[in-house]
């Protein structure tokens, strides 16, 4: 969903007032069937100087390799010399995001999102974040009833029989300080919007182990233990396109 946040690559320079500064993206594409891994790059040169009247003037150059460069992304650069006594210090604050590609495989919902049900068990929470990372998505971060509607109907698509479990990873924990949720990116889980638990009582923390974030197939989020066997549902983000 649009709360959640893209990708990031943070470079802090300090240095000469003349340099080069180059981002590598990587990225995948599809060619007759087979995925290929693609090098993307960005090339960030920026010239710094003082112009005949003593004011400081920055000039920013960009080159951007081809092919598949991503068609959204962002660069924000904060500029500021300072001088002292015989020392002028440049710094150079850059954040460049881009967006993965999206992946082929995700069932897109109008006006929700792009989303992929994982039946097959990840070995836990670290191992489905990671298999949704892959694929150029996240785990699933419920913001909206909508959203929440979106899970529930997939889920529903594979019977209880058949998945052994009515419970499934989504992106959101609360390992950094027992009983403060956040998802995946930080955001505290009171925030994205949709905070609904599956019963009363939840969360619990049974046993002093349930860290871990995850959605019931009939309605409704739940901790669980972090290590455990379960689907998992990943996410592409319509901010993402």
């Amino acid at each position: 969903m649009t709360d959640a946040r893209s990708n990031t690559n943070m470079y802090k320079l300090l240095g000469s007032l003349q340099f080069h500064v180059i981002f590598l993206i990587l990225g995948t594409f599809a060619s007759c069937g087979t995925a290929q891994k693609v090098k993307r790059s960005l090339s960030l040169t920026i010239n710094s100087r003082k112009n005949q009247t003593g004011h400081a003037v920055t000039q920013l150059l960009m080159d951007k390799s081809l092919p598949h460069f991503p068609d959204k992304w962002n660069l924000k650069v904060n500029h500021a010399i300072s001088e002292g006594v015989g020392v002028e210090t440049f710094h150079l604050d850059t954040v460049f995001a881009a967006a993965p590609p999206k992946p082929r495989d995700y069932e897109y919902f109008p006006g929700v999102g792009y989303y992929k049900f994982h039946t097959t068990y990840a070995k836990g929470f670290e191992d489905a974040s990671s298999l949704c990372a892959k694929e150029g998505g996240h785990l699933a971060i419920v913001n909206s009833e909508s959203e929440h509607q979106v899970l529930s109907a997939m889920f529903a698509r594979f019977p209880e029989s058949s998945l052994k479990t009515v419970w499934a990873f989504v992106g959101f924990h609360d390992r950094y300080k027992e009983g403060e949720f956040v998802t995946i990116f930080g955001q505290p889980l009171n925030t994205t919007g949709f905070t609904r638990w599956s019963s009363p009582g939840q969360p619990d923390d049974a046993g002093g182990r349930e860290d871990c974030g995850t959605v019931h197939r009939n309605g409704g989020l739940n901790d669980i233990g972090c290590n455990a066997n379960l689907p998992f549902f990943c996410e592409y983000d319509l901010s993402w396109q």
